[in-house]
């Protein structure tokens, strides 16, 4: 049994691996964005932004394990989706991405450009010497870097509340009527239940490393994780939202949440702000790049005979660090698409996990699949590819297609005739056994 300063280091943990940087810019602007609806909008955020996470890492706990998931699915079709899922949350798209987001909160505001490599180079360091000891994990992030970054978020959320930017603003767009609806939609394209399914390795593994091995308590303490996480996050979520829409004062136009964030530091913190910010952004960049640098590490080491953990762990911040450096912004114009449409396919995984012996390997496939096919349709559509013939056509007669999720019907469709269809089998070859 864990005691409860190891529970709590544990979702801490859990907590930390979540917090990108884009999810410390995007409620600020949804907040600026929603104004005095910023309630409704956040609500369906929260819904579907920390709801389908904090709901994957429960599969997870259920199925004992993220590698169940593709457990029907045969072997080099699994094996081809964890690899491909932890290429674009790793080298190829989170931690670059994390890496220049960093930099640009922290050094690039006094040294331009001029820094980033040596700034690079120390992130990757850093990174390496956490990740190098999973085992240890929970120490790092749950009871040294996330405490610290909480501390900081608090200490703004606190600030926000008691000292507000401005009243209200007035919401814009598609918050004046549909706030909760556009809500549900920015929720989902945040894409952190992709990023669940990967975090369900390091979540098992540092309950195991503490001791437990009971398949129900390492279930049990997973679901306590994800529930502080859910907690943890909401409570981030809607501070970030209330100094976005409370930041009319703040100045005249925004254009993303790393604006009003600026201003609101600097507006309540002077210079000291910048460097508030700055912390803030950096800790969350390194501790999101620790978690898929040891979720990804961990499953080459255990997938590939020939592959060690170490290795993986220096390959994956090396060419993190170069494409950082020489082709991010190319490179995620390719990855890009690839998560958009790989998250169809990793929620359909989850759905079907519970039931998957309720259907055939058959079926399996096919779902997987019929997501991977309409979550492309989607990656088209929020890329703003599609022909605009098809797009108002499919706009007007694919259910969901405007909310960007136009693969959930014919996916629940397919599991839905595929455990019928089990069944029929199963009552007719029963039948033909009676006779």
């Amino acid at each position: 049994m864990l005691s409860a300063r190891n529970i709590a280091a544990l979702g801490f943990m859990t907590f930390a691996m979540y917090l990108g940087a884009g999810n410390l810019i995007f409620p600020p602007f949804l907040g600026y964005q929603a104004g005095e609806n910023f309630l409704s909008g956040m609500s369906g955020f929260l819904l579907t932004g920390v709801g389908l996470p904090a709901i994957a890492l429960v599969i997870v706990a259920i199925v004992n394990g993220s590698d169940k998931l593709t457990a029907a699915l045969p072997k080099p079709l699994a094996t081809s989706f964890w690899v491909m899922v932890f290429i674009v949350i790793g080298p190829a798209f989170v931690i670059p991405r994390a890496i220049t987001v960093a930099y640009q909160f922290s050094f690039a505001p006094t040294f331009g450009d001029m820094a980033l490599m040596p700034f690079t180079i120390a992130f990757c360091i850093i990174t390496i010497l956490f990740a190098l000891y999973p085992g240890k994990l929970i120490d790092n992030l749950g009871k040294i870097l996330t405490p610290a970054l909480m501390a900081i978020l608090v200490v703004m959320s606190v600030t926000a509340l008691v000292y507000p930017a401005g009243e209200l603003t007035s919401a814009t767009g598609p918050y004046v009527d549909g706030a909760f609806a556009e809500g549900l939609t920015q929720g989902y394209m945040t894409m952190d239940a992709l990023g669940s399914i990967g975090f369900g390795w390091i979540i098992f593994r540092a309950i195991r490393s503490m001791g437990v091995d009971c398949p129900k308590a390492t279930a049990k303490y997973t679901l306590i994780a994800a529930l502080m996480y859910a907690i943890a996050m909401t409570f981030v979520y809607v501070s970030l939202s209330y100094i976005g829409s409370t930041s009319s004062y703040l100045g005249s136009e925004f254009s993303n949440g790393g604006d009003i964030l600026t201003a609101f530091t600097f507006n309540h913190f002077g210079a000291f702000g910048s460097l508030l910010l700055g912390a803030v952004m950096v800790l969350a960049c390194l501790t999101t790049a620790i978690g898929v640098t040891t979720a990804g590490s961990e499953f080459y080491d255990s997938t590939f005979s020939k592959v060690n953990y170490k290795g993986c762990v220096i390959t994956t911040m090396v060419l993190a660090g170069l494409i950082a450096n020489v082709g991010l912004e190319q490179l995620l114009a390719i990855t890009l698409p690839a998560v958009v449409a790989l998250h169809p396919v990793a929620i359909a995984l989850m759905i079907m996990a519970p039931i998957r012996n309720k259907m055939s390997q058959m079926m399996v496939v096919i779902t997987t699949c019929t997501a991977l096919t309409f979550g492309c349709i989607d990656t088209l559509h929020i890329l703003d590819y599609m022909p605009e013939v098809t797009n108002q056509w499919l706009n007007n007669n694919m259910p969901l297609y405007k909310y960007f999720a136009s693969w959930i019907v014919p996916t629940i469709m397919i599991v839905i005739l595929g455990v019928l269809t089990y069944r029929a089998k199963r009552h007719v070859a029963f039948e033909h056994s009676t006779t």
